[in-house]
């Protein structure tokens, strides 16, 4: 009698570890909408145990607020698991532990734009017409939190970069998130990047541009000494030079899409380096010399 025949069951190409980090880490850095960070985050998770692990290290590693969790919500993270905590709790000590010691960096998004109405707006398809906010309000008021219970409960040891991303706003709320001085002491770095998305925003982007004028030198204020690497995209000059006077110990001043330089001369003693940034462009050494900059 003829033996049956076997099948041999070829097993399936799992990808090394080592490049699903690579692949999630890229795909966490890339600069998603609070929505689809928020998808990217679920979705992550659910594929196995395995890409939860390796994601679930990412995520802590490099923090986005809100996505998926609020500020709120991260702070109970942050917080040392006890037996009073109760068994309800759903993050347990060894989460407490990861987030506490993972995370290398926290990046804000705080969004402007209004969800779409239900009903007939001032915009197309019922949308509510845009708009640019200009003050603090439940959106931003996690940042300035966040920062305090950092610095005050002595968490993130080995934080070393706060980003602030605005979408749609205006350039003083993040002087009032640095007011209370409580900016962790362990991050040297401070990225603060401003966005204006809709096209009938563009003028008024620019008007608020033009119409900024500096600080109040009289006025109290925050000082955050302990930034070395500040970086500003999408604000005005004048607005560089305010977050010198907060930031006095900056070595290191990136500066994205520039224009004015003159306005920020001379420049803090402590700066050494001046880091310009025009992404998709070549900068010519005409265009270098009307910014008055050495070659």
């Amino acid at each position: 009698m003829q033996a049956p025949h076997t099948f041999t069951v070829s097993p399936w190409p799992w990808l090394p570890p080592e490049l699903v980090s690579q692949i999630l880490e890229e795909l966490w850095a890339l600069p998603l909408a609070i929505e689809e960070r928020s998808a990217v985050f679920k979705n992550a998770c659910l594929v196995n145990h395995a890409w939860l692990v390796l994601f679930l290290r990412v995520a802590m590693r490099h923090v986005h607020l809100p996505s998926p969790l609020d500020p709120s919500d991260y702070l109970r993270l942050l917080h040392e698991r006890t037996a009073a905590d109760g068994e309800t709790d759903p993050f347990t000590a060894e989460a407490s532990r990861l987030a506490n010691h993972m995370c290398r960096s926290i990046t804000f998004d705080i969004d402007g734009r209004s969800p779409p109405a239900d009903d007939d707006g001032d915009g197309p398809c019922g949308e509510p017409a845009p708009e640019i906010k200009l003050y603090s309000d439940a959106d931003t008021s996690g940042v300035s939190t966040v920062l305090y219970m950092v610095s005050a409960l002595d968490r993130l040891p080995n934080l070393r970069h706060v980003a602030l991303r605005y979408t749609d706003w205006g350039y003083d709320d993040v002087f009032a998130q640095l007011a209370a001085g409580a900016f962790p002491r362990q991050a040297t770095q401070l990225s603060v990047e401003y966005a204006f998305t809709a096209p009938a925003l563009a003028p008024l982007a620019v008007y608020l541009k033009a119409l900024y004028t500096r600080q109040d030198p009289g006025a109290p204020r925050g000082t955050v000494p302990g930034v070395r690497h500040l970086a500003v995209g999408g604000a005005p000059a004048e607005f560089v030079a305010d977050m010198l006077e907060v930031c006095t110990g900056v070595e290191t001043l990136e500066l994205v899409y520039p224009s004015r330089l003159y306005v920020l001369a001379p420049l803090p003693a402590s700066v050494r380096t001046v880091v310009v940034r025009q992404p998709g462009r070549v900068l010519g050494k005409g265009e270098m010399h009307w910014w008055t900059m050495g070659m």
